[in-house]
């Protein structure tokens, strides 16, 4: 199949790093633990994120003088987490319930520059502007600094221990997921720092929207619920889950969309095509072995076919089953963003029968899990 195609455009794209917003002793642990191994044409990308954090330094040490007290006394209000593969619908859903103005979350901007949350922030809201795209490359979803994202990019940017960083050095993208995401073979110190520091970012988003629930969304969640529960124990669980077919090709979309922007190395594709498989069904027989440790009480399971036809029954669902006494409040926003996107149209895709029989094989579990069709 040989490497996954790079137009040469991106290799002199300097925009859209999320490493930017990271310090510089987390850039240079990051490159050190990969051995430094950047395909040259990606050298420019380096040099870029690591001038950006050089001069965020004043912004950053700023706001650790100010706020960390503040921050560090801070409490931790109900989390609610909404969880699923890529591709299944989190996005929306994320987006949507966004809406909720008794709900906070961590925007796009804040997962950028997590340790520049609160200073200079209107400031750093148009800097980041100036370098997103009007909309998502995988989705053609809207996106903006304040919308919300996915709080594993500021994780990524303040400690090692991410799988996205195996986005930016793909040839070890396995380490990362089967360390970071299902943490096999972590020790409990490693385990405690994961902790600090997801524990850091929402007190920040707590402190900074007094105190509000956090709604929080990244797919590798769904691979350490338990992990969470010890984190916060509060937690409350969405997931969403969507036909595996689709997930697979709109999947390889998204790779296909972020590691031109993203990655360090060159990669190839039959690889990156095992990864996706792999990935896939270890995470979801995690999420599977580990669903039984979660309380009745703080889960929701909805069918992404299901949402999409009556997103606003979901919710009512959803808010009904955590006990959340406001939803009549928030329909009203609920209402204007389904109406600003009542047109989106899903990507759509074609499969032959090879790679249909190779998925059904891969994940005949989560087909009859899930109740789709092989």
């Amino acid at each position: 199949m040989g490497k996954l195609d790079f137009d040469k455009s991106f290799y002199l794209d300097l925009k859209m790093q999320p490493l930017g917003g990271s310090t510089l002793t987390n850039i240079l642990r990051l490159l050190a633990w990969n051995g430094f191994r950047v395909d040259w044409r990606f050298i420019p990308r380096v040099l870029y994120v690591m001038t950006l954090s050089s001069l965020f330094f004043p912004v950053r040490f700023y706001e650790n003088l100010k706020f960390s007290k503040k921050i560090e006394n801070t409490k931790i209000p109900q989390i609610i987490c909404i969880i699923g593969h890529f591709r299944s619908g989190t996005t929306f859903l994320h987006y949507l319930l966004g809406q909720d103005k008794n709900l906070s979350y961590v925007s796009t901007r804040e997962t950028m520059t997590p340790s520049m949350m609160i200073a200079c922030d209107k400031l750093l809201d148009k800097v980041v502007q100036q370098h997103l795209p009007s909309k998502r490359p995988m989705d053609d979803l809207e996106m903006e600094t304040r919308l919300p994202y996915e709080e594993e990019y500021a994780i990524a940017n303040l400690c090692p221990y991410s799988l996205y960083h195996g986005w930016f050095f793909p040839r070890n993208i396995y380490h990362y997921f089967r360390k970071y995401v299902l943490f096999d073979g972590v020790s409990n110190d490693i385990k405690e720092k994961w902790k600090e520091t997801y524990r850091y970012i929402i007190k920040k988003v707590a402190y900074k929207y007094g105190g509000k629930p956090i709604l929080l969304k990244s797919p590798v969640n769904t691979g350490r619920t338990r992990l969470l529960m010890e984190t916060f124990p509060e937690i409350k669980f969405i997931h969403i889950y969507r036909n595996p077919y689709h997930v697979y090709l709109s999947t390889w979309r998204l790779y296909r969309s972020i590691m031109p922007i993203f990655s360090l190395q060159r990669i190839d594709v039959e690889f990156l095509d095992r990864f996706i498989i792999d990935f896939y069904r270890e995470l979801y027989k995690r999420y599977l072995d580990e669903k039984k440790y979660i309380d009745e009480k703080d889960l929701i399971e909805i069918k992404y076919e299901d949402f999409i036809k009556e997103p606003l029954k979901m919710l009512r669902e959803i808010y009904g089953k955590f006990g959340f006494n406001w939803f009549d409040k928030a329909k009203p926003d609920f209402e204007k963003y389904l109406e600003k996107h009542k047109n989106y149209k899903a990507h759509q895709y074609k499969i032959d029968d090879e790679l249909r029989e190779k998925i059904g094989r891969e994940w005949e579990f989560a087909f009859k899990e899930f109740g789709y069709e092989i």
